[in-house]
């Protein structure tokens, strides 16, 4: 696969960090990737060595880079015993986890990250920190996001057979369509491209305004027509992108759906329809009080969907 040629998996290991790796194992079986195990650590603190409370500090960072690789090393030892086929590398990064997890992601453009998430969202994933979304946010490689939580880690399968791609009618969207197609072609999955068309509500605000103010002449007043072109569009826009996309990609099945219902609704009941999924899909990568506040529909895709979602930033190939 010429989109991405390594997969990098951060662990810290606890039981959560080590649910991205399945499914890292599987994108990389697939796409003939190597994987790269990362743990990162902090160093004993400055003021900590000042204060003279730390006994032979150099000894007590080395004896925890050790420990770090001895864990490293022992997770692919343990990988290649279950015949895990492809290469494998292990990465000890010193500094605090997203930091090292991104400047490593950058040092390497082509690399995907694949990590977990327990799904928290709004004022919980800013009053208590998520690495994932801090990495997301400053890195421009795609991130494969697992979503586990307490009680409902979901089981992968054994190879992909589904690929849904949500679109909204932007190039923008269309960014998740490459990795689609390669992913696509190397699992033999069919892809659904879905499109909602629910944020039509703004055209039936336009039919309000247009006939208190303008009369029919600005355009049509009724709201239900309105909708129905608006799904005519829909399913024109869709036709022609699925048309594109088997001109590139000829050996990949596609399908297109269009739906008037809320669009993550619309892409989690697909995942939970179709049977060993994954969702590829465009992403801002907002942060904080910003993504809090004004929402991303890849953000709630990612907290509700009972599959893997891969987030292609907007500025990804297509």
């Amino acid at each position: 696969m010429a989109l991405f040629n390594n997969i990098i998996v951060p662990l810290d290991g606890s039981a959560s960090s080590s649910h991205a790796l399945p499914a890292a194992q599987l994108m990389a079986e697939a796409a003939d990737a190597r994987l790269t195990l990362v743990r990162t650590f902090e160093k004993v603190p400055q003021w900590h060595r000042d204060s003279g409370w730390a006994l032979r500090p150099d000894a007590m960072d080395a004896a925890l880079y050790g420990q770090i690789g001895s864990f490293l090393s022992g997770e692919k030892l343990r990988l290649q015993r279950q015949g895990f086929r492809s290469p494998v590398s292990i990465e000890a990064r010193e500094g605090p986890a997203h930091e090292a997890i991104a400047g490593l992601a950058k040092r390497n453009p082509d690399a995907i990250v694949a990590m977990a998430t327990r799904g928290r969202g709004g004022l919980a994933r800013i009053l208590g920190g998520s690495v994932t979304a801090k990495v997301i946010g400053a890195i421009n490689n795609p991130t494969l996001v697992v979503r586990c939580g307490e009680r409902d880690c979901p089981v992968l399968p054994s190879s992909v057979s589904n690929i849904i791609v949500p679109l909204d009618g932007t190039q923008f969207s269309e960014s998740a369509l490459r990795y689609a197609g390669e992913l696509a072609t190397a699992f033999g999955a069919r892809v659904m491209l879905s499109r909602s068309t629910q944020e039509d509500e703004r055209s039936l605000v336009y039919a309000d305004w247009s006939c208190m103010y303008g009369g029919p002449a600005f355009g049509s007043c009724d709201p239900h027509q309105l909708a129905e072109d608006a799904d005519a569009q829909s399913a024109e826009y869709l036709l022609r992108t699925a048309g594109e996309f088997r001109s590139s990609f000829p050996a990949v099945e596609a399908e297109a759906m269009s739906t008037r219902e809320n669009p993550v609704s619309a892409v989690v009941g697909l995942a939970e329809e179709l049977n060993n999924g994954l969702v590829v899909m465009a992403s801002h990568g907002r942060r904080g009080f910003r993504r809090a506040l004004l929402g991303s529909i890849a953000d709630e895709v990612v907290r509700r969907a009972p599959v893997p979602t891969l987030l292609v930033k907007g500025n990804a190939p297509r």
